[in-house]
């Protein structure tokens, strides 16, 4: 055992053999941290539950004092007791696997923050959940929270969470009532599937690779992404609030049908661009305007790719020995695609022994193993592939792929953090064709640059910047379930420039979030610096959290199904390679800003490359500090070409400002579906005399300041003086 000391990190760290791969085999099975907790097929029901029990998260008991009263729905809350977001910013990292047996497990399991729950299945029906006779059960299940401050239920923060491979049989059905960073996927509901619960305000998500046999709920969710889905001959698909986008779904004709709250009518004959039009005409009963319910975007890829997993079996001799499977490419042939659906058998998987897999801990012995990317890329030299067992990982050096087909896996939302020297989490070689990362967190750390320190930071670099490579269609490199931010816990000096940079061509993604905090967790004893808007985080200001992009793509023929990127300081997402496609995009642009960010052009997706696809992207604005006027949410190209840039739409919050248009081609600004915060949809068209207003505006807001309601305030005021294009004495504040 020696010390080692890392230049450009000033970190001491000490390596030693704990955890160090193994020079030939790895274990199999491997040694589980106790991060890692497994219901084993001998365990009795009681057995389970009592395990179980001891990861849910603290309820609280509802009473009158608590409610909104000019809700009346909320009174049938009172008496009831409800999950709390208590661990919104925990450390603690937990993977929750069920080995596959022949009775169903018959316990309840709330998945709440930072829990992976899985069945080690080969197949989704090798773990099964199910009702206990006459007493319902719900297996694993995500309720909404109560939040005090709004008095009611919500599930717009019920992040960082998963669900994958098993069957629920419960009588009630699957619910999953989500937001962004909480995908569902590899899974059959025999009944229902809700993904909201009981109307409580939800801000989209993801499923994937999935079966219902009876109705789809999106109930209220405002945007949703359904990729692989195959809804059941008798089933139903019950639409959201704003934009649902279905990838390579299968569904029976006349399925889908309207939110409750407009009329129960069935939508077209069938899941078609082609054959139906692209949004629900609706009379909402409010205004004059053309008024359009959510839009329904639908795209055949053709090639998707599923999520690798982890499964386990009973081999020869009685032992159980574990396997990483990997879901080889599905590729449709041919002019017309139509859409596969789910794919739940694991048929055609490549099952890679764990001798061949090394678990990495993000703990040593005593504590954080500093040394653990090292070790890393000694399995991955060896040709290994790696699994991310749950935890932080506290990067000195990153994490190199440089071997086609590599699996680099996390489990249990596993998070790197960054190196403190500016590199990158993880930098895959170029023309490295195959690779795989999938359900991984990535968190940003105060940067201290050296010498050799890159000029661009970022989480993730998927090949070399410059470097000519089309990469492979036949054998694309993926990204699943990647989750970045920048921000949450008590350091608001982290930063990075960009989350996550792709050089390489026919690279595959899906379901990215990449998240620069609007709010993050509060300091001991420190106060709530909007408490007329949240009393339990610190709201992100104008200097804290720096992040510039979310998504830069160089390379060409990449394809993202499920994107969200939020409150980046600059554009949102810069998209330079050729023959991209998006589906499904969701973005809220920063509270934080001010007039800059409009007089900039910064927009909520930026295209530069040519002959770019983009299928249901909504933009949000809800500009806390400053009256921010931004001309445009998106720019591309082809803008104005309906089968190019398809069903997008802006939609204004609680605002100080305003998102002036929807689209522009960099030269003609203009409509689509515009949301206000009440709700209501209408064509936005702006005319001429809108536009020579919107320049007036922006020019009146050159004279004046919007106090920032924060102990930080000094902050905005330096940085307004420095840039010259704000007084330095604020006089008021934004009215909504």
């Amino acid at each position: 055992m020696h010390t080692m000391i890392f230049a450009d990190c000033a970190l001491d760290s000490t390596i030693t053999k704990f955890n160090e791969p193994a020079e030939s085999a790895e274990l199999n099975p491997p040694q589980w941290p106790e991060s890692v907790v497994v219901i084993t097929s001998g365990m009795s029901d009681e057995e389970a539950q009592a395990e179980l029990d001891k990861l849910q998260e603290d309820q609280v008991t509802v009473t009158d004092e608590m409610i909104d009263p000019d809700h009346t729905d909320n009174k049938r809350l009172v008496g009831n007791k409800y999950f709390v977001p208590t661990k919104h910013f925990s450390s603690e990292r937990k993977a929750v696997f069920f080995e596959p047996r022949e009775e169903p497990y018959k316990v309840d399991l709330q998945v709440g923050y930072y829990v992976q729950v899985a069945g080690l299945g080969a197949s989704a029906d090798g773990v099964v959940f199910a009702d206990d006779g006459d007493n319902k059960r719900k297996g694993p299940y995500c309720p909404a929270y109560f939040n005090e401050k709004l008095k009611g239920l919500t599930t717009l923060d019920t992040f960082w969470r998963s669900a994958e491979n098993f069957t629920n049989k419960t009588q009630d059905g699957q619910l999953w009532a989500v937001s962004q960073a909480a995908p569902i996927r590899r899974i059959h509901s025999v009944n229902d599937l809700n993904l909201n619960d009981g109307g409580a305000p939800a801000s989209g998500g993801h499923i994937a690779n999935a079966q219902v046999d009876g109705a789809l709920i999106f109930g209220s969710q405002q945007q949703f992404c359904s990729r692989s889905v195959t809804v059941g001959d008798s089933g139903a698909i019950n639409l959201g609030a704003w934009s649902n986008v279905f990838v390579d779904t299968v569904a029976p004709e006349h399925c889908l049908k309207a939110p409750a709250t407009w009329t129960d009518q069935p939508f077209g004959a069938d899941l078609s661009l082609e054959t139906r039009p692209a949004n629900w005409k609706v009379n909402w009963g409010k205004g004059t305007a053309d008024q359009e319910g959510a839009s329904t975007t639908v795209n055949v890829p053709k090639t998707t790719v599923e999520k690798c997993f982890v499964a386990v079996e009973t081999v020869e001799d009685g032992s159980k020995k574990y396997f990483l499977h990997v879901p080889q490419p599905r590729i449709r042939s041919g002019d017309s695609l139509s859409p596969l659906g789910a794919d739940l058998s694991g048929a055609t998987d490549d099952r890679r022994p764990f001798e061949n897999v090394y678990v990495a801990r993000a703990e040593g012995e005593d504590d954080i193993d500093y040394d653990v990317a090292r070790k890393i890329n000694v399995a991955l030299k060896e040709g290994k592939d790696v699994v991310l067992s749950p935890g932080i990982y506290h990067l000195s050096q990153s994490i190199e792929i440089a071997n086609k087909d590599q699996v680099l896996l996390g489990i249990g939302m596993a998070t790197l953090t960054a190196p403190p020297n500016g590199d990158p989490c993880i930098r895959v070689a170029a023309e490295t064709e195959g690779v795989r990362i999938g359900g991984i967190m990535f968190a940003a750390s105060k940067i201290k640059k050296g010498l050799f320190s890159p000029k661009t930071t970022a989480f993730i670099e998927f090949g070399k910047e410059g470097a000519t490579d089309p990469g492979n269609p036949s054998n694309p490199g993926v990204l699943t379930d990647i989750f970045c931010r920048v921000g949450g816990d008590l350091d608001r000096e982290v930063s990075t420039d960009v989350m996550v940079r792709i050089h390489q061509g026919n690279v595959i993604g899906d379901n990215l979030w990449l998240w620069r905090a609007d709010h993050v967790e509060l300091a001991v004893d420190e106060m709530p610096n909007f408490p007329e808007k949240n009393l339990d985080y610190h709201q992100v200001v104008m200097g804290e959290c720096p992040g510039k992009t979310g998504l830069e793509v160089n390379g060409d023929n990449v394809v993202i199904h499920g994107l969200a990127v939020e409150h980046t300081e600059e554009d949102q997402v810069v998209w330079n390679g050729h023959d991209g496609q998006v589906y499904f995009y969701q973005c809220e642009l920063p509270y934080d800003v001010d007039q800059n960010f409009g007089a900039s052009n910064f927009v909520g997706f930026r295209v530069n490359g040519k002959n770019h696809q983009l299928g249901g992207a909504g933009v949000y604005c809800n500009f806390r500090d400053y009256n921010v006027l931004v001309k445009t949410g998106i720019i591309h190209p082809l803008a104005f070409d309906a089968n190019v840039v398809i069903n997008p739409f802006i939609v204004h919050l609680d605002n100080g400002g305003r998102i002036m248009t929807v689209v522009s081609d960099g030269f003609t600004y203009g409509g689509g579906p515009v949301y206000d915060k009440d709700h209501m949809i209408c064509k936005y068209l702006p005319t001429r005399a809108e536009e020579e207003e919107h320049v007036s505006d922006k020019e009146e807001m050159e004279e004046n300041t919007m106090v920032r309601q924060t102990s930080w305030g000094w902050i905005s005021k330096k940085l307004s003086y420095i840039r010259g294009s704000r007084p330095s004495s604020p006089t008021g504040v934004a009215d909504n």
